[in-house]
């Protein structure tokens, strides 16, 4: 997120920005996590978020 937001911002050095990727970028789409991982736990909160108020 914070690459797209460099990236779109107006006077950004692109090769500054690029550098401070990892240097083996990899994204999986529509990734599946293990039944009650943390991951899946971290997921099901900012999917379905409590009104604490």
């Amino acid at each position: 997120r914070g690459t797209k937001f460099g990236l779109q911002t107006p006077g950004s050095r692109i090769e500054s920005i690029l550098m401070s990727l990892p240097p083996v970028a990899k994204w999986k789409y529509t990734w599946d996590f293990k039944p009650d991982s943390p991951e899946m736990k971290l997921m099901k909160v900012l999917k379905e978020p409590k009104e604490w108020v």
